[in-house]
């Protein structure tokens, strides 16, 4: 250790802080654990190394995000001001102003901004081009990637290449080939986070190939045998307990003999595995067989048997998942070994194919990525192995290369590091500073096992010192405690990487918390399945944020009372001091809707992953079945949303018209077979909407289609009034601008789209960057990864019985960095899968690394909480708890079995339940937990409660009852009827002056039918937007307005529609038109310029002429001087025919429109109508659409006549110019 300075007296520093702030002379790992001030130390070390005269461009400085370099920046800016101010020395003064000038310049950064300044200096050393931009959008990288291994794969298809097709075999479904394409660009991701990803691919098939035995295999020595052992050793130790109770009671006789042979068996297995006879272990699983549990009838022995059952259960289910690790004989795993190599030498070769051809695409286009910083930093640096001029400018130019959260650097970070310092006899200068146990982003390829491996080998001083910040300055003792006896259980080596120990324990640091008992953690627990009346509660999630919302409330309501660091005092909570953590997105929209019936204030910094927003996979699932409407799931989905929405019972209803094929038929079946019931109107619609999108689907581009879809659905609309409604709204935009981006790419068509969505789906990891939160005074929600550097007094971890989440053990293919690549074999012939022993051994291994990071993010979540510590979650009832928990009893060591924390289908509260069993607090909620091997006596408390439907209710009640008429406080002779009287005033015409007086046809015509209906005939006044937003009453049209990028493109309907009309109005009546003279008058009209050439181009001749052969045609030549077109009206008419709910008096209306044109008789009227409308369908199925669509607006047309003429209209016709058809009224 370096000679470090006498801390003074008013140093408020502890001496290992101290320590870390000044030692020096060699490599350093400060282990910091969670609040224990590492940034204050690591910007105190840099502010003491620029007092001894280190200027700050010498230091490295590397933090993990943009946001804490920018505040570790401005932390050494305030504290050099305060050092000029304080400093009397000219000459030391200078230095520090000197300092401040530099600093905006100085090395404090990512890891990749320092790469870009390395590359931007050093680019000439690899021939790169320094004019490159760097590639951020996700969108426009994958759409590359894809672009790539489209042509990638084509290649191969047209070579023949045999070694190929039985890659896509292996890796595809009967469906597609898509499975191969996910492998390889997942396999290239992986790959590039390692320094030297071609020798890395190089050497993947090197399991394959070996010529041991099965039982000489290292990854069977080295990953599956310690496996097997420590589940047998979990076993014995359960089968023991179990033997202990069954050996209280002579009458238990027949099940302790039953456990003595089920022990035998156990010790057989043992002895197999230590003497390495795979073959005798294989035949002697494969033979196993578990005897029938005897039945008990006495209620004393009824009582044991419960203890004794449980334990044994578990033990039994361990051992039989043995059968799973040798699922056939140890020779032939060794045979299917040999048969994958060729499939994984490929799989290789065709990733670094793939590698180089996106290099050499991006290169091209003058692109770098991220990961392409790393790479050519790295290139830069080692030159030809034995480093270059640019890492030896660095190394002489680096006094000391500072690393924050060095957790989270990976294999190839970690490569670069080592080119910037001092290595070999030098002393090191590298200082480090992290928490292992905080170590929460391997989804970014973080790897954790850097850190441990030094935090090891340093604590011997092999390579560098290590100190450890243990005392934590955030929490109370109630945290740390809880948070302590929870992981002494279950950290160690094997389960979490790294031991809790003595040096790992949380340490109270910050004295000033007053005594209380109201502190210690609590654990609200749900019932799912408590014996109650009636389903009053959805689901768990449902039950679980109506607890945290009691809960809440009560805190609030008592005036709970924390203590404030910054006011040295005790104040009253407020809705700002609690935070949510989730380890999702997803269940935001619930707990937005829970506590917005409680009346509690929410801040949700992320509302949620966009693409598992439900609004998102709604529409998401429209497409896929518009593209093929024979997928079950997405077209359920549909039905059952707000689009078409049907019930349970509906669905089931039409499943019964054909139960046995794919649910769309049954769709059909149920069409044709059944007769007209609103169920069988609402599926007709449906058909025949479904038919029309398809249609457009083939000739439009994705963002027209969708913008269709909205305006048909009315989606928008719906989205917008339902909670966090515009970020709903602003959802469904932003996919029409990701199919703008998609539609400029060279892909093309719905079902690629479909699989681009799907992709970025799979690829939109649950991650949150913390965004700024407001001040507001409102209860945050956020999730674990969001939270992670941030404290909070009051903290609910939710969803804590949430399983744990596998989804990358579910493909064929698996990878490690020190193990490779492990596939599962699928054999040709009888398209058999097989798990290869790497398979196997990788999925152990990242099975534990994934259970790791479960119990490092528990780890995160706990330590956010300075005060108090909730933690909510639900079981099926408390047996159910019980039963989950009971293992943790027959544990005699102070860290549980590995077996018992690497349980797969587990969850958080799993894990907690059996720490806290041997604790003597939970004999207060189980009185069977007094039968611990071993009593773990501890200062930390917990208190646990159960909640149920009926107790939820009950308290809700309660919470929510009237309140109590208040006293009048004002003497009742005062004029207060008076001023009541004018503060209560009403304008009595309230809705006139929310409506319009002057309203088109155009505007009424879908909602304007039979005055004689009532039902149909009236307005919804209000429209679905100005309900959420009441400023802008005007009943306007249904229509939405069509955004700029859609009015540029091609002449829209309504003008080619309006300028039909146009030559329709102007042709000259008394002589049927020809194709000659209808071009001459089109011309002449361009001319005039009432329409543009290209809307020109679009008229369709062929349907005016037709009009002039039929015989309303005809008609109007004949009585030409009788024919009055488009004649505008207007007429008065009372408001409440018109608007729903209008019950005002006096209150008419101005309506306004265009008749298309009219015949007036002696004595009557022929009313006719022009419609350029795009139909479709038979001729009855058009008849029966244009009728509902226009016979409002004909209606309203015929009574303005009517009125102005005096005379009846007897015949209305519309005449549809497309389908060349007129409909008579």
């Amino acid at each position: 250790m370096s000679k470090i300075p006498l801390k003074p007296q008013n140093e408020t520093f502890t001496d290992t802080q101290w320590q870390a702030i000044f030692d020096k002379g060699d490599n350093i790992l400060v282990s910091a654990s969670a609040g224990s001030g590492k940034t204050t130390v690591l910007v105190r070390r840099v502010i003491e190394k620029l007092k001894a005269g280190t200027t700050i461009d010498s230091l490295l400085i590397v933090t993990f995000t943009e946001a804490a370099a920018r505040e570790m920046k401005e932390r050494i800016q305030v504290a050099l001001q305060q050092a000029i101010n304080q400093e009397s020395d000219e000459q030391k003064r200078q230095h520090f102003v000197r300092q401040l000038q530099l600093l905006p310049t100085a090395n404090i950064s990512t890891l990749h901004a320092f790469c870009l300044t390395v590359i931007r200096r050093f680019y000439y050393l690899i021939d790169l081009d320094p004019n490159f931009r760097m590639m951020t959008d996700e969108t426009e990288i994958l759409l590359m990637k894809e672009e790539i291994w489209t042509q990638l794969r084509d290649q191969q298809y047209e070579a023949n290449d045999e070694a190929f097709f039985r890659l896509t075999e292996n890796f595809s479904s009967d469906r597609s080939d898509e499975g191969v394409g996910d492998l390889i660009l997942s396999l290239y991701d992986f790959a590039r986070a390692n320094p030297d990803p071609v020798n890395w691919l190089a050497h993947l098939s090197d399991h394959y190939i070996g010529k041991e035995t099965f039982a000489e295999n290292i990854l069977y020595q080295s990953q599956i045998k310690p496996t097997l052992q420590e589940n047998l050793k979990t076993a014995a130790h359960l089968l023991q307990a179990a033997q202990d109770y069954a050996r209280s009671d002579e009458a238990m006789e027949k099940a302790a003999q039953l456990i003595d042979t089920e022990l035998g068996m156990v010790e057989t297995l043992k002895a197999l595995l230590d003497a390495d006879d795979v073959d005798g272990f294989y035949e002697q699983i494969q033979t196993l067989r578990f005897g029938r549990y005897p039945a008990f009838r006495k209620p004393e022995q009824k009582e044991l048997s419960q203890e004794i059952k449980p334990l044994r259960d578990d033990a039994k289910k361990l051992v039989e998942q043995l059968k799973a690790t040798f699922p056939y004989p140890p020779a032939e795993m060794m045979e299917l070994l040999h048969r994958s190599a060729p499939v994984v030498e490929k799989m290789a070769a065709m990733t670094e194919a793939f590698m180089k051809a996106f290099q050499e695409r991006k290169l091209s286009k003058g692109r770098l990525d991220f990961n392409d910083l790393e790479h050519f930093t790295l290139q830069i640096l080692q030159g030809d192995g034995s480093g270059s001029e640019a890492s030896v400018y660095y190394r002489d130019r680096f006094e000391e290369v500072l690393v924050d959260e060095y957790q989270d650097v990976n294999r190839l970070q970690e490569a670069i590091l080592y080119w910037v310092r001092q290595v070999d006899h030098n002393p090191g200068n590298m200082f480090m500073v992290g928490d292992v146990k905080q170590s929460i982003y391997s989804f970014r390829l973080a790897d954790p096992t850097l850190f441990i491996e030094k935090y090891l080998a340093f604590e011997t001083e092999n390579g560098g010192r290590r100190i450890v910040l243990a005392e934590n300055f955030r929490s109370r003792s109630d945290v740390l405690d809880f948070t302590n006896l929870v992981f002494q259980q279950l950290m160690d080596e094997r389960v979490g990487q790294i031991p809790y120990d003595e040096a790992a324990a949380l340490i109270t640091g910050f004295p000033d918390f007053p005594e209380s008992e109201a502190f210690a953690t609590e654990l609200l627990l749900y019932e799912k399945e408590h014996e109650s009346e009636e389903q009053l509660i959805d689901d768990k999630t449902e039950g679980e944020m109506q607890i945290t919302a009691l809960k809440i409330r009560e805190l609030i309501e008592s005036n709970f009372m924390i203590y404030d660091k910054k006011a040295k005092t005790n104040r009253p909570i407020t809705y700002n001091d609690i935070v949510l953590l989730t380890p999702t997105r997803k269940n935001n929209l619930v707990i937005l809707d829970v506590f917005k019936q409680f009346g509690i204030p929410m801040a949700v910094n992320d509302a949620q992953n966009y693409f598992q927003a439900t609004e998102i996979q709604t529409v998401v699932s429209l497409l896929q079945i518009i593209d093929n409407p024979y997928q079950d799931i997405p077209l359920v989905a549909v039905l059952r949303s707000p689009i078409v929405g049907l019930t349970e019972d509906q669905l089931a209803e039409i499943r019964l018209a054909n139960r046995s094929s794919d649910y769309y038929d049954a769709v059909l079946d149920y069409h044709g077979q059944q007769e007209a019931s609103p169920l069988w109107q609402t599926v007709d619609g449906f058909l025949t909407k479904l038919e029309q999108w398809r249609e457009e689907a083939r000739r439009l581009p994705i963002p027209t289609l969708l913008w269709q879809i909205y305006e048909d659905t009315a989606y928008l609309d719906y989205v917008v009034g339902l909670p966090a409604g515009q970020q709903r709204y602003a959802n469904l935009a932003a996919l029409v601008h990701r199919a703008e981006k998609y539609e400029k790419s060279s892909f093309r068509g719905l079902y690629q789209f479909i699989r681009f969505i799907e992709k970025m789906q799979e690829k939109n990891k649950d991650l949150a960057e913390p965004l700024a939160t407001p001040v507001e005074d409102a209860v945050r929600v956020m999730t674990v990864h969001a939270s992670k550097g941030l404290e909070f007094p009051v903290v609910f971890l939710l969803d804590t019985t949430k399983f744990f989440n596998y989804q990358d053990f579910q493909k064929r293919y698996i990878f490690e960095e020190q193990l490779g690549a492990g596939i599962q074999y699928v054999e040709p012939a009888e398209n058999l899968k097989f798990e290869t022993l790497p398979f196997q051994a990788i999925k152990q291994v990242r099975l534990k690394k994934a259970l790791s990071e479960e119990m490092r993010k528990l780890y995160v979540a706990l330590t956010r909480a300075e005060q108090k510590l909730f933690l909510v979650g639900s079981y099926k009832n408390q047996a159910d708890a019980f039963k989950t928990w009971q293992s943790g009893l027959t544990q005699s060591e102070m860290v549980l079995d590995p077996a018992l924390r690497l349980v797969a289908r587990g969850s958080l509260m799993d894990w907690v339940g059996r720490t806290l069993m041997r604790h003597p607090d939970m004999e207060a909620v189980f009185s069977e937990a007094s039968e611990r091997k071993r009593t773990i006596d501890h200062p930390a408390h917990f208190r646990l409660s159960w909640w149920n439907q009926e107790t939820i209710t009950q308290q809700v009640q309660e919470t929510l009852a009237p309140v109590k008429e208040p006293k009048r406080l004002l003497a009742p002779d005062s004029n207060i009827d008076d001023l009541l009287k004018r503060l209560a005033y009403r304008y009595p015409y309230q809705k006139a002056t929310q409506t319009t007086s002057y309203q088109s046809v155009s505007e009424l015509k879908r909602l304007y039918n039979d005055p004689d209906d009532q039902q149909t005939t009236l307005l919804e006044w209000r429209s679905v937007s100005e309900k959420t937003n009441p400023q802008q009453y005007r009943y306007v049209q249904d229509e939405l307005a069509k955004p700029k990028f859609l009015q540029e493109t091609k002449p829209l309907a309504s003008s080619i529609g309006t300028a039909t009309h146009t030559v329709l109005q102007m042709i000259p009546l008394g002589m049927k038109p020809t194709q000659d003279t209808l071009e001459l008058l089109i011309a002449e009209l361009v001319k005039k310029q009432f329409f543009s050439e290209e809307i020109a181009k679009k008229i369709d001749r062929s349907s005016i002429l037709w009009f002039y052969q039929t015989e309303l045609g005809e008609l109007l030549n004949r009585a030409s001087n009788l024919v009055k077109r488009e004649q505008p009206f207007s007429m008065l008419k009372e408001a409440d025919t018109i608007f729903e709910e209008f019950d005002e008096p006096d209150a008419p209306l101005l309506i306004h429109g265009i008749i298309d044109g009219y015949i007036e008789l002696a004595d009557e009227i022929i009313l006719y109508d022009f419609k350029t409308d795009d139909v479709f369908g038979s001729q009855a199925q058009i008849e029966k659409k244009m009728r509902e669509r226009y016979y409002g607006q004909l209606k309203l047309y015929c009574q303005a006549l009517e009125k102005a003429l005096n005379k009846p209209v007897k015949q209305t016709y519309l005449v549809l110019l497309k389908p060349k058809m007129i409909v008579a009224f």
